[in-house]
């Protein structure tokens, strides 16, 4: 395997090497970096490599980490990571630990496709559900979050459509006046629901801001009465 610094090399891979200390931490990204994690190498250096790990699939993670760490190589491991943008793919791993350079080095390769191909979803296993009564809105293999009547009104009109949603159809089904309502205020609300659904599950909100047009629930939801 070439040298993981050899950006001549790497830099044409289709998979992702990533160089991690003893704590998980990265320390570089060649390769495929972008378009397997939606982060550039500069955005990975210094994170903590299990911050981007699906939640659900963490605890399987670290117990790799540990037979990796114990001399064992690791060949085929899958997971799922969350990308920048907020969608959960999946990945398979192949990765040797450094003794004495306290260094892992991991090779990343993207098989959502092939796992699609045979029917499966990287969040097939549950997906994001609003429920009404109450209402609250549940991600992912995590434990429901409860959610205000106006929180819930805005994301139940965003994840009932497959397509943007502008800032009139929102303000509107609040029931408020187009014209006199303060359109900061959808922006803060949105701000604040992302904060709220990360700190309570550790995912993104999957909801993407469209600069003039308005927002986007990109991943597929459930809406409960």
């Amino acid at each position: 395997m070439p040298q993981p610094h050899d950006s001549n090399l790497t830099n044409f891979l289709l998979d992702a090497v990533c160089v991690v200390d003893e704590n998980g931490v990265f320390l570089s990204v060649t390769g495929a970096c972008e378009q397997i994690f939606g982060y550039t190498p500069e955005e990975l250096v210094g994170r903590q490599m299990l911050d981007l790990v699906y939640p659900p699939d963490r605890k399987k993670t670290l117990g790799a980490v540990s037979q990796l760490m114990d001399g064992n190589l690791q060949y085929d491991f899958e997971n799922r990571y969350v990308r920048k943008d907020g969608r959960v793919v999946y990945l398979m791993w192949s990765a040797r630990w450094y003794k004495d350079e306290k260094i892992r080095v991991a090779v990343a390769r993207d098989i959502t496709g092939r796992k699609i191909k045979r029917g499966e979803s990287p969040s097939e296993a549950s997906r994001w559900r609003l429920s009404g009564s109450p209402p609250c809105l549940t991600p992912p293999d995590s434990a429901p979050i409860p959610l205000s009547r106006q929180d819930y009104v805005v994301l139940t009109t965003l994840a009932s459509k497959c397509e943007p949603v502008s800032r009139k159809e929102i303000v509107e089904a609040l029931g408020q006046d187009y014209l006199g309502y303060d359109l900061r205020r959808l922006d803060t609300q949105m701000r604040r629901l992302r904060r709220k659904v990360e700190g309570a599950c550790g995912l993104r909100l999957p909801v993407a801001t469209l600069r003039g047009i308005g927002y986007r629930f990109y991943e597929e939801a459930e809406v409960l009465p």
